[in-house]
């Protein structure tokens, strides 16, 4: 089966080029009434984020002229909120992991080149680097397709593809905010206008609550128990309690939240399964 993997990191894509070219934007004004309306006008499938006021956007899109200058500009704002999970860990692991420099290791791996490179072909690489290879091709790619007996190929990833897309000018990824700009230009006459035309919006799976219906109770509430907690040791039974009421009672606050919830609950799951399969040959 073929797969469209690759053609929003090597043409532009993914809202976060949006984002970072308005965050830029607005970070040369940080002070301006106007320039945060762009980020809601790119997120509109985001009813809580219109919600909010300019002052939580501009801290929570790191909105300042000192941050322009980071090397990681484009993904401070999901590097921040990923972050904030770590509030979940038991003490044991907050101490465990306390000096450790993610930045620092990430600084290190980068090449020497990267500081003078344009801001659009830095957050491809952190995209390319970072997320596609782990995450999009193995967690949600190849591991799922196999699972039920398919094959995919990635005509996108062919490398005299991305040494092409490599060579173009920013202009033709990403046209003002129009994504995938030159892709869609080729694609004109083949593809029909209604899905050129149409704003880009990713899946998603549902929020925290899906996990407290009648369906997912019995089991999402044994892995979130104090007991199952304090015998894996990972997290603190207390804050996951409070995270947890929060979910049950659709006071989710966000996309934080969700991500703090399932990766919990997955990290219960894998520690369930060590546990109770640790030793057992195989």
């Amino acid at each position: 089966m073929l797969t469209g993997e690759g053609a929003d990191e090597i043409l532009g894509g993914y809202d976060i080029f949006k984002e970072t070219k308005i965050r830029r934007f607005w970070a040369a004004h940080p002070d301006s009434k106007m320039r945060p309306h762009l980020l809601r006008r790119i997120y509109e499938y985001l009813p809580n984020l219109h919600e909010q006021s300019d002052a939580y956007l501009k801290a929570s899109f790191n909105i300042s002229a000192a941050s322009v200058d980071s090397a990681f500009f484009s993904h401070l704002p999901r590097w921040s909120m990923t972050s904030r999970l770590k509030q979940f860990f038991s003490d044991d692991v907050r101490e465990a992991t306390r000096n450790h420099r993610d930045f620092e290791a990430i600084t290190e791996r980068l090449p020497s080149s990267f500081p003078n490179w344009h801001w659009f072909a830095k957050a491809q690489y952190l995209e390319f680097a970072y997320l596609l290879p782990g995450y999009i091709l193995s967690s949600q790619g190849d591991r799922v397709a196999m699972a039920h007996g398919v094959e995919t190929r990635s005509p996108f990833l062919d490398y005299r593809v991305v040494e092409f897309a490599s060579r173009l000018p920013v202009s033709l990824k990403m046209k003002v905010l129009q994504e995938k700009y030159l892709l869609k230009r080729s694609a004109s006459g083949l593809v029909p206008r209604s899905i050129l035309n149409r704003k880009k919006q990713p899946y998603g799976a549902p929020g925290g609550c899906i996990f407290f219906t009648n369906a997912g109770r019995s089991w999402s509430d044994d892995l979130l128990s104090e007991t199952a907690l304090r015998k894996a040791g990972i997290f603190n039974p207390e804050r996951v309690r409070r995270l947890v009421s929060k979910c049950r009672e659709g006071h989710v606050a966000g996309a934080g939240d969700s991500m703090a919830l399932t990766g919990i609950l997955s990290t219960q799951l894998l520690a369930q399964h060590c546990s109770s399969n640790f030793g057992r040959r195989l």
